[in-house]
């Protein structure tokens, strides 16, 4: 019998499935983060090593009876990236087809079940992307120092910035800076400037304030909806950035949407949804019906001519 995995690796976790060569899905597992820029090359190489241990060592198998291994990996965008991931498996003495996606890519084809559409992903950081007639482009995705608009990262960084603005005299009064300094176990406004530049506050640590703003804009905060408001914005020219590149006006398409900000947060979500409906009329929005480590199944069963 032979084998393939799918893999969805990003800065937190890895979720990862085995499937077989007739399009079925035989098990799954849930690993370390796999962003090597986040998490380093040596973490990196021992997470793909634990993956296919895992699978060899419970169903059975050697690596020599996997087919591929397809990999959906936040922040793998250029060939170089690629290159890299490959060498890691080379180290690792597995020799089967490695296929190496943006997760962004994997995510729209589990999402939708087809290499084409356009998807919009709000987590930690934000992307778009979108593909047609097997042409792909995208927008955004360029990591927080440069992009990640209307992601949890960029919400939490301006939550905090709206509270110190707030502390200085700069905007109005936030029931924010209370939630905040809360939630980080602070004693005061001013010991936010240590947490932002302590060490160990991550882009995660960051992306978690968000959900102040998002506590605030239900209580009506008027300075937290200003933040989500923003958010929307964002992720709208993200998307529009990829539509029409791909679709005229009056085109029918697929959008679908992932990631834990425009998922779970209904304020940000249903606006978002309601004012692409209204410039694309003819848009189907769907909810992703498989995670992009199924996408990433997806993509190399296609690639070998297997039906799922």
């Amino acid at each position: 019998m032979k084998y393939c995995i799918g893999v969805d690796g990003g800065g937190t976790k890895t979720l990862t499935y085995l499937g077989d060569m007739a399009g079925n899905i035989l098990d799954s597992c849930v690993f370390g983060p796999s962003n090597y820029y986040s998490s380093g090359l040596e973490n990196t190489k021992n997470v793909f090593s634990s993956i296919v241990n895992y699978y060899c060592h419970n169903h059975q198998f050697n690596t020599s009876d996997l087919v591929f291994i397809s990999l959906g990996l936040a922040g793998v965008d250029r060939e170089m990236d690629k290159t890299v991931i490959r060498d890691i498996f080379v180290e690792l003495n597995i020799n089967c087809d490695i296929l190496v996606y943006n997760d962004a890519r994997t995510a729209l084809v589990g999402a939708l079940g087809k290499d084409e559409g356009v998807i919009v992903v709000s987590g930690t950081g934000s992307i778009a992307t979108g593909i047609r007639n097997g042409q792909l482009v995208r927008s955004g995705g360029w990591g927080h120092i440069l992009a990640d608009e209307g992601s949890g990262y960029d919400i939490g960084m301006k939550t905090l910035k709206t509270i110190m603005k707030s502390y200085d005299g700069r905007l109005s009064y936030t029931t924010m800076t209370e939630k905040a300094i809360g939630l980080l176990k602070l004693d005061g406004v001013e010991d936010i400037i240590g947490f932002v530049h302590d060490p160990d506050t991550d882009k995660k640590k960051i992306a978690e304030i968000a959900t102040v703003a998002i506590q605030g804009a239900k209580e009506k905060d008027m300075l937290a909806m200003a933040i989500l408001d923003e958010s929307v914005e964002a992720l709208i020219e993200l998307a529009k950035a990829v539509i029409q590149k791909l679709y005229s006006q009056d085109e029918p398409f697929e959008l679908t949407y992932i990631g834990g900000i425009i998922t779970n947060v209904g304020y940000i979500r249903d606006k978002f949804i309601h004012e692409i409906k209204k410039s694309h009329p003819k848009a189907t929005i769907k909810k992703p019906a498989q995670d992009g480590a199924v996408g990433a199944l997806y993509l190399g069963w296609n690639k070998y001519g297997v039906s799922y």
